[in-house]
């Protein structure tokens, strides 16, 4: 996510609401939290700073992003109570969601004027919630606007329950959409970078063999069985984890490398929800040779052992790692914990490699070629 100390909605793992980006309204005024209205709606304000889920798309043509609660503790990397106004978490907090859930809503205005979703037409029925929801323009008549886009967010409370919620939202451009909450909020297919390499990969080597005798090869933790390509998903077939691969300094995300490039690997949690990895350093880099899928990576000194930790880490959506490297022996190793312990044998060669991140529920790899 993009950090700042002033912002409302998914630029931030909390909601943080006052000065540049926007304060809650006035919770006394009727269109900050509309109580008296069988479906309450609490005003968050708006944001200056781009979100994540729309770094990759014009802002005009997203209407912007639908997320549902069921619980109170799914909330916890969006609500702090350390951070957030006390408006906002009395908000939640006088949510029974033993009966009743929480919408969060959040859509783009082209000037600093748009600072508050209109939400209208809350419905609940056997099938599903629906709602509309638009950004507006809450200046008064011959107001100065700032000339920024702005990212506009609230709560809408609904009492009742149904299997689906769909929000039609309509951005300051007059751009519509229905949204559904099931859908993530990232969606994998904007995220920059890619998944596998078109074509055959430029060699597939009989097998790894390394000269020196004392090579101790890097356990694999992942074979093809257990293996997704570019996202993971749930049970239910949402996404939950992406990994995408790219070179930095090539916009046209091209996945055939030379040695001495830079490449850089992304996982993101593309769902709504908090989800937990394990430590950055569970992956595997390997080489496709005609016995399969190879590491790459592994020791000299059979003393050596290269443990991992079961820490988990918590990645609230739009969270997650980043790795950096340089396409040689050293710059491969560059910055892992056992860097000292760890050498790459034989040298790297000409072939299709893959990267497989094992810390997540299913293991989740990309594919990149190199030409020496």
């Amino acid at each position: 996510m993009h950090r700042r100390s002033y912002l409302a909605g998914l630029s931030l793992g909390t909601l943080l609401l006052a000065g540049c980006a926007g304060a809650p309204t006035d919770p006394d005024d009727d269109t900050a939290d509309q109580a008296a209205t069988e479906y309450p709606v609490r005003q968050l304000g708006d944001s200056f700073t781009e979100p994540q889920w729309a770094t990759a798309r014009q802002p005009t043509e997203s209407a912007g992003v639908v997320a549902r609660f069921e619980r109170r503790d799914e909330l916890r990397w969006l609500v702090d109570r350390e951070s957030t106004p006390e408006e906002v978490t009395s908000f939640v907090d006088e949510t029974d969601f033993s009966s009743a859930t929480l919408l969060y809503l959040q859509s783009v205005g082209p000037t600093g004027c748009y600072r508050e979703l209109a939400v209208d037409d809350v419905a609940v029925d056997d099938d599903a919630i629906t709602a509309t929801a638009s950004a507006v323009d809450t200046s008064e008549e011959g107001a100065l606007c700032t000339q920024a886009v702005t990212y506009p967010s609230a709560f809408v409370r609904v009492t009742g329950d149904a299997p689906a919620t769909r929000v039609t939202l309509t951005n300051g451009w007059g751009t519509t959409a229905e949204i559904d909450a099931t859908a993530p909020l990232i969606d994998p297919d904007t995220l920059a970078g890619g998944v596998q390499p078109d074509g055959d990969p430029p060699a597939v080597p009989a097998a790894i063999d390394c000269a020196t005798e004392a090579f101790d090869r890097h356990a694999a933790y992942v074979d093809d069985d257990s293996i997704e390509y570019g996202t993971l998903t749930d049970d239910s077939g949402q996404p939950t984890f992406a990994l995408r691969v790219r070179n930095p300094g090539d916009a046209a995300d091209n996945l055939t490398f030379e040695r001495g490039d830079e490449i850089e690997f992304q996982l993101r949690n593309v769902s709504s929800k908090h989800l937990t990895t394990g430590n950055e350093h569970k992956y595997n880099l390997q080489l496709q040779t005609e016995a399969g899928c190879e590491e790459v990576r592994g020791t000299i000194d059979e003393s050596n052992d290269v443990p991992y930790t079961d820490m988990g880490f918590g990645q609230s959506p739009g969270d997650g790692f980043t790795w950096s490297f340089e396409l040689t022996e050293s710059g491969l190793l560059a910055g892992h914990p056992h860097e000292a312990d760890l050498t790459i044998c034989p040298e790297l060669q000409a072939g299709r490699y893959r990267f497989a991140y094992w810390g997540v529920d299913g293991h989740l790899a990309v594919q990149f070629d190199y030409t020496g």
